[in-house]
């Protein structure tokens, strides 16, 4: 995992994801032993950084 400002992070910490080596997104889901909970605005807030992580990763696959 990368250990810059690449890291979108949500939830307080416990989804995050990030562009690995220029050619995949990676997500990580942590919250101990019990699933993340998360509200309909951090649900949309995360689709929509999702998307434009996707957008910046298409653009790396064209350079």
């Amino acid at each position: 995992m990368p250990l810059d400002k690449s890291i979108r992070k949500f939830s307080g910490g416990e989804v995050y994801f990030w562009i690995e080596q220029g050619s995949s997104i990676h997500l990580k889901a942590v919250s101990g032993t019990d699933p993340v909970e998360l509200s309909s605005k951090e649900t949309r807030e995360i689709a929509k950084a999702l998307l434009d992580l996707a957008v910046e990763l298409e653009a790396l696959d064209k350079t």
